[in-house]
């Protein structure tokens, strides 16, 4: 029995890219790191969990650029073969750390 044909691309690599375009398209938020899962959604589909941890007042970020932070990460990652759709959360790092 064969093995199943990987689809996309590899975790480090998407997120090399997503990081690549984010620091692209997000200008002035510093992004501390990146994480990213495989996963399936609620429908069995094949999902990417994307979770930036940034460094960025809530004050100095911009709402209307997260929201479209996903018109141009999809065709980064199309680009290069990957056709998951990238779940995005953004957690600023002080949150974080008080989460611990």
């Amino acid at each position: 029995m064969d093995a199943p044909e990987q689809d996309g691309l590899s975790v480090a690599e998407a997120r090399r890219i997503i990081r690549k375009t984010l620091e692209d398209e997000l200008f002035g938020i510093d992004i501390v790191s990146i994480a990213v899962t495989e996963d399936q959604d609620v429908d069995g589909e094949p999902v990417l969990h994307v979770t930036v941890v940034h460094d960025t007042d809530r004050e100095e970020l911009d709402p209307s650029l997260l929201s479209g932070v996903l018109r141009h990460l999809r065709p980064a990652l199309s680009e290069h073969g990957e056709r998951r759709f990238p779940v995005m959360s953004f957690v600023a790092a002080k949150e974080q750390a008080e989460a611990r």
